[in-house]
Order: structure tokens, then sequence, then C-alpha cells
């Protein structure tokens, strides 16, 4: 696996909990720091995260939460009646 080499900069504070952290999982504080960050990088996203696009696309839209709303309900209508055919009136 080819790796990057990082350099980061913390506080002296910040620097004394890595080591504390790292010393009691038994790894050296470059280990823990990797091992955070590829916890970070593959950890799932939250459901705001997923539908942070949908919603920036809705925004956009223009269209109103009432329009929406119809919009869903005239096609979960259509989908029934496709499946179970038209109702008599």
């Amino acid at each position: 696996m080819e790796t990057m080499t990082l350099t980061i900069h913390v506080s002296k504070d910040t620097g004394a909990i890595l080591e504390e952290k790292a010393k009691v999982q038994g790894k050296d504080v470059s280990e823990y720091v990797e091992d955070l960050i590829e916890k970070e990088i593959d950890k799932p996203k939250t459901l705001d995260e997923i539908l942070a696009p949908v919603r920036e696309s809705f925004a956009q839209s223009g269209m109103t939460e009432e329009e929406l709303d119809d919009l869903i309900e005239n096609e979960r209508q259509a989908i029934w009646e496709e499946k179970h055919g038209r109702p008599e009136a």
C-alpha cells in the first residue's frame, strides 16, 4: 500500500491527550492518529449527510412543501390505480 506523510500541528495539551490515549491502546501517537483518521473516513454517513443533497435540490426547486405533498399523493394514487385498477365512481 502506498502511503502519504502528513505533518500536523496540535497544541501541547492536545498532544498530551493523544499520547495518553495512544499509550492506553498500546500504540504510539502516529499509529493512534492514523487509526482515528481511518475510522473517520470509514464511518457510515449520517441520515442528515445522506439527505443533504435532496434538501438542497428541493430548496433550489422553489417547490413548496404542499406542492411536494400533492405530487407524492398523486404519484402514490397513480401507482395504486395501475396495480389495482381505477376505483369505480
